[in-house]
Order: C-alpha cells, then structure tokens, then sequence
C-alpha cells in the first residue's frame, strides 16, 4: 500500500511540475482598463420598434494605446445612463490624447420615449432622446 501512495504521489508533482512549467508568458504585454467621458454624440432623434438605431460616440483616449472596449449601461425605465470603457494595450503609447469614434447601436421592442445619458464628466450629461414609433 506504500508504494502505491508513494507511486501515485509522485505521478500527482510529476503532472503539477509539468502543468506549472507551461507558462503563457506573452512578454509582459501591459493592458488598462479605464472609463471614459464622451465629447459627442449624434444621431436620429426617432425610429421605428425593431428598427436598430445608431448613434454616433465620441470620447477621448489618453494615449496612442486606447481602443474602445464596451459601454457600460446603466438602466432606469426608459432612461440609459452610459458611458465608454477603454482598453489600453502596451507601453510605448506617447502622451497625445486620441479621439475614437465609436458606434452605439440599440433595438427597442415598445414604443415610447428613451433617453440616453452620456456622461460628459463626473456630474454633467450629454442627453439624447429618442422617439420610437
């Protein structure tokens, strides 16, 4: 019975040894991950139910390195409170801040009024309205 135990206890660190060894080690490669405030946005102020609308984002990167990577939504009935998430990848991006224009693209089911909130600052909106027919 031992050497059973002392068998299989070895074969259990020969397999831990081998897995722990396999690393994925890409480099080092840095990614950030930041929410942004939006500049801009543009769009139609109407539409149709199971029509996809799209309006047209602007927001600002703090680098060469930022690329838009989601919406964060916030819902409250009819209202969206949103803003834009941005992933940084690498380190030698400069210091020159980036605009990135970004598609948000929705479908409703209902008709009705929707208002969609995006957060120009910590306090302050840039307020859209929709009305879906």
């Amino acid at each position: 019975m031992k050497k059973f135990a002392l068998k299989t206890l070895a074969v259990v660190l020969f397999i831990s040894t081998s897995l722990a060894s396999c690393s994925n080690d890409d480099g080092g490669e840095t990614i950030i991950l930041k929410n942004s405030y939006l500049t801009s946005v543009e769009g139609p102020t109407t539409g149709a139910v199971n029509q996809k609308i799209t309006l047209t984002t602007k927001y600002i990167a703090e680098n060469g390195c930022g690329a838009f990577n989601q919406f964060n939504e916030l819902q409250n009935g009819s209202t969206k409170t949103i803003d834009v998430q941005v992933k940084y990848t690498g380190a030698d991006c400069g210091s020159t801040p980036t605009e990135i224009t970004t598609p948000y693209t929705f479908e409703v089911i209902e008709p009705g009024t929707y208002t969609f909130k995006f957060k120009k600052n910590a306090s302050q909106f840039i307020t859209h309205v929709v009305t879906i027919e």
